[in-house]
């Protein structure tokens, strides 16, 4: 008999592969067929494009992770192959923080008003270089992570319930000298620009809605109106849903990861419904993808 704990991973592993596989396929289904209109990407759209993909990915490979981790054997041959399907979803997870850095940075260059042709510059290049950009991104992110598998242990233990039913607990332990740097290369980074990119440009948009208001004769809505408070709101998700993983993240490197506590299980939620929550942000967030044609004075969708 399977224990309450495995049964409660498996109710959102399999809800979540259906529903993230569906919004992910939906969005790289929709900008392929963008593509063989205009015969090209946008800077935001190549961004979303990779976070999709990334997504399914990662859906794929973290459900067989868990059911690997759950009911696979104990051999040591099984437990290197657990190590690598663990490490290989860690390098997704970060790879779409980076990827959310990244289109975050973008629409703060475009959004917020810099003086200083540092940033005129930067826009520039980030525009003309992006594909470049994200190789490079994805490379180092790579090599960082390349060690990792060498500091992590797949331990098992033996459990006995109130019912007087054994089962095999399984857990990971890490190397805490390696955590710190990872971490902060890994997630840290890419989260503090999301978080200062989509405060600046909140910041932004927020003193436009208030010019809008104030220019206003009547306190009515309008299409640009709708466009920047909409944008406020896929932002403000888009940084509530990195924080809940960048956290996440921190606790499975730096305690044992095991499901048997409801914090571990809350955590473990959060990464199963990332991909899930993630294409849902990006499709109520850009015209496109909602099936509704962009207006000239709608705001620039955050994804």
């Amino acid at each position: 008999m399977w224990p309450v704990a495995d049964i409660i991973r498996l109710v959102p592993i399999f809800f979540n592969l259906v529903s993230g596989l569906t919004l992910n396929s939906y969005i790289v289904v929709m900008y392929f067929w963008e593509w063989r209109k205009k015969k090209g990407f946008n800077v935001p759209d190549r961004i979303v494009l990779l976070s999709s993909l990334t997504g399914i990915v990662f859906q794929i490979t973290f459900s067989i992770e868990v059911l690997k981790f759950d009911f696979g054997s104990h051999s040591s041959q099984s437990k290197s192959l657990q190590i690598y399907i663990v490490v290989f979803n860690i390098f997704l997870m970060n790879e779409n923080l980076w990827n959310t850095a990244w289109l975050s940075i973008y629409y703060c260059l475009k959004l917020v008003k810099f003086s200083h042709r540092i940033f005129l510059q930067l826009q520039r290049r980030l525009s003309s270089s992006i594909t470049q950009i994200l190789g490079v991104s994805l490379v180092g992110l790579f090599f960082i992570t390349l060690p990792l598998p060498w500091t992590l242990q797949v331990d098992h233990k033996i459990i006995k319930d109130p019912s007087g039913m054994n089962y095999t607990l399984s857990y990971i332990d890490m190397d805490v000298q390696y955590s710190p740097l990872y971490i902060v290369l890994g997630s840290l980074l890419p989260f503090l620009l999301i978080f200062i990119c989509i405060g600046l440009s909140v910041r932004s948009l927020l003193s436009h809605v208030h010019q809008i208001h104030h220019n206003s004769s009547q306190f009515s809505s309008s299409p640009q109106l709708e466009g920047h408070l909409r944008a406020v709101r896929t932002m403000i998700l888009q940084v509530c849903l990195c924080l809940a993983l960048y956290l996440t993240f921190c606790n499975n490197l730096l305690f044992p990861i095991n499901t048997e506590t409801v914090v571990n299980v809350v955590f473990f939620t959060i990464i199963t419904s990332y991909p899930s929550f993630q294409a849902a942000i990006s499709i109520q967030g850009n015209p496109k993808l909602r099936n509704r044609p962009p207006t000239r004075d709608t705001a620039i969708p955050i994804t």
